[in-house]
């Protein structure tokens, strides 16, 4: 039994020896006593790798390369500890998640409603920490004991006393949930600690330890029983020198990590009576590793001083062979990951280098690991990401857990589209395709589909969004919801069957035996097979190897649950919450898809020493070296107060960031042939960020070494060498030409490498498709040329039938009319009451109570039987709004309430006027056009076509006066509204205008008797809230809330038309219902809004022409993108299309149609006037 020290600074052949001892003694005698290489885990394929690559090697059975974890199963199926079952991290997560639920009244710190969201990873990350350095639960609960007391007596912060509460009740229930049955991987060691002296697997053995630089306590026990039992223990330790026993190093000591391990190596053998054999020193002039490079020899060798580079200086230029050492400064991270891409595949196609020579490393792997394997992707680089990667992202395990949050979460809509969208849900046999469930999931949104609702029949029904009075529009989309019900139902079969499963789970097993049944009934492992199947066929090995382990991952998974508490009674609420625990801590290591591939790591972690270049990326300040903060469960003075009472964790901040220095060395030195390090001079954010602080210290040593920087793309001021740089790849290299053409196309100059990069992605065909489009591109103006002939009559037809609204719409902007009426698009509709909704519910409403009350005649004015017939209107129709939203829920109950108590409130205001006026509905909701009442507008546009213009009134009103019959327009608007002639004349306001002249020019078919334009008016529908400081009587305030419905709009300038419209208005007086005021003359002052007989003849003509000419673009096929702007106004601010317009107008051919405001009166008349010429005149 003997301990030998290996030590020797990086790159000295410390491993190599290892290897060639190992393989001397295979090939004196292969079958000899068992020959045992001890590397951390993830170094395991590394270096069993080199092993079998040995040349005149062909196999052996007697050397082993195993971690700490796989020697402890070895020996613990030799002595008998393989009855108990090893426990992975997620079944520790799943079962802290029972014991948090358990203790939830009984914890101070760590209780809630809900387990926190990463609350979990830290408790098992501390308690994982505590097994490794010999902290048992009796233990953590004599320190909780002491520290609460001192706590009382010297009334100091409780937190940490609170802390270790909670943490000694947790390891105790998890120690006792684990004892019997299963092992935690950190007691393996223990195992293998008391097993090693029995083991006969061990019995002569010689081992060596090779990649650590320390270990925790309950490694120093392992290795104290190796050293008990086998012939020969041999320790690999980077560092200069051995250090004894009664040495310790300084704690700025270079190598201060690996100093202490050797002095406390040499502590244990003495301890144990083992004999220490001379330590092997491996001190070389020049480090094998370095031995054809000068600087990075240099630099190793020189690491922890400040001597400077005294070789040729010729050696610093990049460009020169010898050159080991490179600095570059990125524009950002994508920058510096590309001209590393760039830079591989030179060295692989230019200097013969393989893949496998190469290791890149990042101090911040979720800063890069996303990037990187994007850029490799573009480039074509083949490469492994060492580590365990999380597999939340993936559909199986957002399968599992939102079915699960379906059955245990109430059936919320968004879990159940989850879960549908992941593509395994459905069955075998009816698999439901995306666009089934985007159908569903539109109606899900609109028809309020959420817990309960997925259930009930009664939550089906047709959506209907239309006129409420419509019978015939209920019926026609009755059809479209047979569709909807079989794909809710396909849906639904596995779900259910699962629900019915779990209900009726007496025990966790039966709730894992149900979920299990689920994922057998959807056919999920099947799925995960195919989808292997189709990524290895489509060249993505990476995602390919996913699959397959992450289905027995799962299966894994509910086996632990069974083990762990499969006959606990069933909690559906628990089981999911552990199982939704168990796959937040499921990781997956990934095994090399080549063994010819980049190694991407962090250098912590990953241990590569046999790579000749290496890249460094993300050399930033508080990266490298590493701000180092505490994000665990204890602050950095809270372990050292434990460790000051006897309670020794692992190294705190302080001694962590010490240690940077002896990783920046391992790091700096692993490269044998070349060194790449580099640092993004801004964020994804565009913030600004520093270079290491080792930048500098590089640059100190090597005075004169250039940083060179990194564009994101070529620039003008560079080479034509230089920009061709980054052509390195076909995709890449059209990228950035069509950068360079865009630039040319502008007046730039081009270098001719550029034509020569086209052509040769011309001449080959599966290039040339790519590029015919992309340069086709560079011609994009986003204009939309007009519709052909041929396309518009399609869209449109013959006869062109249209409303005003959308002859206004067109005018905002021709486009977003094209996609409504052209197109179809509509937006996507969701469960809540929007401005239509309550449109057409005040629309219906008083329609139906003027019309009753108007036939009752003069009985029928009085201001309360306007408020009842209008509740009982309004009652009436809520069940039709929407698909019954307003009945839905108690907030959808009050907003009914309110929108009852408008509608009661205005029609009330609405009987007063009746009261107060001459004029007399004639026609409500009077629709006109094909099937109405009154016949289309129609106008006859060029080519022969037509248009047909149709709508709906909301009313007209009708009084005799002494000069004959007169008609007016009113519209019921759930907002204010006034009728602004600009926007007439602009076309923007043409509807109410084109209401009035069609009654008007059909007066005499329809009312036996021509008739004059007495008016519009808007009705604002609303209960107005009257604000007072000190009150005022209750007249008053009548009077008051009175005038808050005074009308608006335009009116024939008459006094005897405007007198039949308020007959309580006198001279000099201001009507309280229309928009007129009289002056002491008796004529109408200045704020009136009138226009005498002349002016509505020129409105009617200019909204004849105006309507003439749109239609005549509209079937002419314009769609141009030309949105109007007035003043600050314009479609776009609501425009729910500006997704498929992409209107910029920043763009070359996007810019707004600016209308301007007559700059007076008589300006604005002559605009209108211009516009009536052409107007016909029937």
């Amino acid at each position: 039994m003997s301990l030998r020290l290996i030590t020797g600074r990086s790159g000295s052949g410390k491993t190599q020896l290892i290897l060639n001892e190992i393989r001397s003694k295979l090939q004196s005698d292969p079958l000899g006593t068992p020959l045992i290489l001890l590397v951390p885990e993830q170094a395991t394929f590394q270096m069993e790798y080199a092993m079998v690559t040995t040349p005149g090697l062909p196999g052996f059975l007697r050397a082993q390369v195993l971690s700490f974890r796989r020697l402890a199963f070895r020996v613990m199926q030799e002595t008998g500890g393989s009855a108990v079952v090893p426990i992975h991290d997620n079944g520790k997560a799943m079962l802290l998640h029972k014991v948090l639920e358990a203790r939830r009244e009984s914890l101070r710190l760590f209780r809630g409603g809900k387990t926190e969201s990463g609350l979990i990873t830290r408790i098992n990350d501390l308690l994982t920490e505590m097994k490794r350095y010999g902290i048992g639960s009796d233990k953590l609960s004599k320190q909780a004991t002491a520290t609460a007391e001192r706590v009382a007596a010297t009334k100091e912060s409780a937190l940490l006393a609170d802390k270790l509460h909670d943490l000694s009740m947790i390891y105790t229930d998890m120690e006792q949930q684990l004892v019997g049955h299963w092992l935690d991987g950190e007691d393996m060691l223990g195992w293998l600690a008391r097993g090693a002296a029995g083991s006969t697997f061990l019995n002569g053995a010689e081992i060596w330890l090779d990649g650590f630089h320390g270990f925790t306590p309950s490694e120093y026990a392992v290795i104290e029983a190796l050293l008990r039992k086998a012939d020969k223990v041999s320790v690999n330790l980077c560092l200069d020198r051995p250090y004894h026993a009664t040495e310790r190093p300084d704690e700025l000591d270079l190598f201060h990590p690996t100093a202490e391990t050797s002095a406390q190596l040499c502590e244990l053998a003495q301890a144990s009576g083992v004999h220490m054999e001379p330590p092997v020193v491996l001190d070389p002039e020049v480090s094998p590793r370095f031995r054809n490079n000068p600087m990075l020899a240099f630099l190793e060798r020189n690491w922890g001083n400040r001597k400077k580079w005294t070789g040729e200086s010729a050696f610093l230029a990049p460009e020169h062979p010898g050159c080991g050492l490179h600095l570059y400064a990125a524009a950002n991270r994508r920058a510096e990951a590309e001209a590393v891409a760039r830079d591989m595949l030179y060295r692989v196609r230019e200097n013969g280098n393989r893949w496998r020579d190469m290791a890149l490393f990042v101090r911040k792997m979720d800063d890069y690991a996303d990037l990187l394997a994007t850029v490799f992707g573009d480039y074509g680089i083949p490469y492994y990401l060492d580590g365990k990667a999380s597999v939340s992202h993936h559909p199986l395990v957002e399968f599992v857990r939102s079915a699960l949050e379906c059955v245990a979460g109430g059936w919320k809509a968004e879990a159940v589209f989850r879960c549908a969208k992941t593509d395994l849900l459905g069955t075998p046999d009816r698999r439901v395709s995306r666009d089934e469930i985007d159908r569903l999931e539109n109606y899900a949104l609109a028809a309020g589909i959420d817990g309960w609702r997925w259930h009930s029949a009664q939550a089906w029904f047709p959506l209907f969004r239309g006129d409420l009075e419509d019978e015939t529009s209920i019926m026609d989309a009755e059809e479209a919801m047979r569709g909807l019900l079989d794909v809710r139902d396909a849906l639904l079969k596995s779900l259910l069957a699962l629900e019915e499963g779990m209900k009726s789970a007496k025990t966790i097993r039966e709730l894992c035996e149900s979920l299990y049944g689920f994922l057998e009934q959807t056919g999920a492992a099947d799925m995960l097979e195919q989808w292997s199947r189709e990524d290895g066929a489509t060249g993505k090995p990476g995602r390919m190897a996913v699959h397959r382990p992450l289905w027995d991952g799962m299966i894994n998974l509910l086996d632990q649950l069974v083990e762990l508490m499969g006959d606990n009674s069933a909690d559906i609420q628990l089981f999911a919450g552990m199982v939704d625990s168990g796959l937040e801590e499921l990781k997956l290591g990934a095994v090399p898809p080549s063994l010819d591939g980049v190694l991407i790591g962090s250098p912590e972690r990953t241990r590569s020493d046999r790579v000749r270049i290496v890249y460094l990326l993300g050399a930033n300040d508080g990266v490298l070296p590493m701000r180092i903060s505490e994000n665990g469960l204890f602050a950095e003075e809270e372990r050292d107060r434990l460790a000051v009472t006897g309670l020794s964790l692992a190294p705190g901040a302080r001694r962590r960031l010490l240690d940077e220095a002896f990783l920046a060395y391992l790091t700096f030195t692993t490269a044998s042939q070349h060194l790449w390090v580099s640092y993004p001079q801004a964020d994804d954010e565009g913030q600004g960020l520093l270079p290491s602080e080792w930048i500098g210290k590089l640059r100190s040593r090597f005075p004169g070494i250039p940083i060179r920087s990194v564009a994101a793309e070529p620039l003008e001021t560079q080479t034509e060498a230089e920009q061709l740089e980054y052509a390195a790849h076909p995709g890449r290299a059209l990228t950035h030409l069509l950068t360079r053409l865009r630039g040319w196309r502008q007046g730039e100059r081009i270098s001719a490498g550029w034509w020569s990069v086209y052509d040769w992605l011309r001449d080959r065909e599966d290039w040339n498709v790519r590029l015919s489009s992309l340069v086709a591109s560079l011609n994009y103006s986003n204009v939309e040329e007009p519709l052909t002939p041929e396309t518009s009559r399609l869209l449109y037809g013959d006869r062109l039938l249209a409303s005003v609204s959308r002859m206004e719409r067109f005018i905002a902007c021709p486009f977003q009319h094209f996609a409504v009426h052209g197109l179809r698009l509509q937006e996507r509709r969701l469960f809540k009451v929007d401005s239509p909704d309550i449109g057409q519910l005040f629309h219906a409403a008083l329609r139906q109570t003027t019309e009753k009350l108007f036939a009752e005649g003069p009985a029928g004015m009085d201001a309360m039987r306007w408020q009842i017939e209008a509740a009982a209107a309004v009652d009436k129709l809520l069940p039709r709004v929407q698909s019954q939203i307003l009945l839905s829920s108690h907030r959808h109950q009050v907003m009914a309430r309110k929108l009852r108590d408008i509608v009661t409130q205005a029609s009330a205001i609405l009987g007063e006027h009746a009261a107060l006026s001459a004029f007399k509905p004639v026609g409500l909701e009077m629709s006109f056009g094909p099937k109405g009442l009154l016949p289309a507008l129609s106008l006859q546009l060029d080519g022969g076509r037509w248009m047909d213009i149709a709508g709906k009134i909301d009313r007209v009103d009708a009084a005799q006066s002494s000069s004959g019959l007169l008609l007016r327009i009113m519209d019921y608007k759930s907002s204010a509204m006034k009728l602004k002639l600009d926007e007439v004349a602009h076309g923007l306001s043409l509807q109410m205008l084109t209401y009035l002249d069609v009654v008007v020019s059909h007066a005499p078919h329809w009312l036996g008797q021509a008739a004059k334009p007495a008016g519009v008016l808007y009705f604002h529908v609303q209960n107005p809230l009257l604000l007072t400081p000190n009150g005022m009587p209750k007249e008053e305030a009548r009077n008051a809330l009175f005038r808050q419905y005074r009308m608006q709009g335009l009116l024939l300038s008459d006094g005897e038309s405007v007198k039949l419209m308020d007959e309580s208005l006198n001279q000099n007086s201001k009507s309280a219902v229309v928009p007129v005021e009289f002056k002491k003359d008796g004529a109408f002052s200045a704020r009136s809004q009138v226009a005498n007989e002349s002016e509505w003849e020129v409105l009617r003509g200019s909204v004849r022409s105006q309507i003439r000419r749109i239609g005549k673009r509209i079937v002419d096929g314009d769609v141009a993108i030309t949105p109007y702007r007035m003043d600050k106004r314009s479609p776009c601010t609501f425009c729910d299309f500006r997704p498929v317009c992409h209107f910029d107008s920043q763009v070359e051919g996007n810019a707004y149609q600016a209308l301007s405001k007559a700059g007076s009166k008589e300006e604005l008349w002559q605009r209108l006037a211009n516009g009536a010429q052409g107007s016909e005149s029937n």
